[in-house]
């Protein structure tokens, strides 16, 4: 179109004798020259406007895709804190349970302990009982051992004193047969 104007325009200029024709064909030439001004601005206007149309798609569909990626980056954020969150839950469930363990090892040291112990205890107090039978034999022994011991020395004593009797009662009876009757001697 531009061409169009630009030839008119220089064949308006350059061609004298075309100036002096009609002045019909020259406002026809005009009017030519305007029409084709018009359509060279309205083809302007539209390729303005079809550029401007392109350039909305274009800045629509860049947002569309932002806005896409977005969400892609939020959906990817959003999966990755929820791994790391369950992660963390297994992990402190992982601690969890080996602060379990290890009190539940404590727990049994101590009972062990307290088994050793009670055992040391009872092993204690069966070599006190132990020893306290032997003291009890040891003393029944000693009291049995002084009891025949007092009982022989009584019974010795209770037999001298039996004989000593027995021999004076035997002394007597004899000085009584002796004497006889009324202290007569006639006895046997």
């Amino acid at each position: 179109m531009k061409k169009i104007i630009a030839s008119v325009v220089f064949t308006a200029l350059c061609v004298p004798a075309l100036a002096q024709e009609s002045q019909g064909q020259l406002d026809s030439g005009l009017a030519a020259m305007g029409q084709a001004q018009a359509q060279d601005q309205a083809q302007a206007a539209a390729e303005q406007q079809a550029q401007e149309a392109e350039q909305a798609r274009e800045a629509a569909q860049e947002r569309a895709q932002a806005a896409a990626e977005q969400r892609r980056e939020d959906a990817a954020n959003a999966a990755a804190r929820a791994q790391a969150q369950a992660d963390k839950k297994r992990d402190q469930g992982f601690q969890d349970q080996e602060r379990q363990l290890v009190v539940e090892q404590q727990e049994i040291e101590l009972q062990k302990e307290q088994t050793d112990a009670n055992r040391e205890n009872d092993i204690v107090n069966a070599n006190l009982a132990a020893s306290k039978a032997q003291t009890d034999v040891t003393q029944s022994e000693a009291d049995t051992a002084r009891v025949t011991a007092q009982a022989n020395a009584t019974a010795t004593v209770d037999a001298g004193q039996g004989a000593q009797a027995l021999m004076t009662d035997t002394g007597k009876a004899k000085l009584k047969k002796a004497g006889g009757f009324l202290g007569m001697g006639g006895g046997n």
